[in-house]
């Protein structure tokens, strides 16, 4: 899983399963299902490709990242998790989204 923040410019590095000099960068919002070709500029170093692009993500949203070749090859896929938090060891995707309940009575009904 990748972590990514809302800034429009960031950098994904990643090891794909062969060098490519030219790909494409399809991310889908997981909530919407909406796919979104990103234009990006590659660069290869030690078996590692980086891609830079703009990517306009939203805060708390999951996506699908395939990066293709020109053919249509499927060269790597991945999630991505958009967040500007930055403390990650305190970081809850669910903060405030439960209640609990604080009555503690024990009281059960057995169907």
């Amino acid at each position: 899983m990748k972590i990514l923040t809302t800034t429009s410019t960031q950098t994904i590095k990643f090891i794909p399963r062969k060098e490519e000099s030219s790909v494409v960068l399809t991310l889908v919002n997981k909530n919407t299902r909406t796919p979104v070709t990103v234009a990006v500029s590659v660069v290869n170093s030690n078996g590692y490709m980086s891609l830079t692009g703009n990517f306009s993500l939203k805060e708390g949203t999951n996506y699908s990242m395939e990066v293709t070749n020109t053919s249509g090859d499927v060269i790597y896929r991945d999630v991505i998790f958009c967040t500007n938090q930055t403390d990650y060891n305190k970081f809850d995707v669910h903060k405030n989204e439960y209640v609990t309940e604080d009555t503690f009575d024990n009281e059960f009904i057995v169907l």
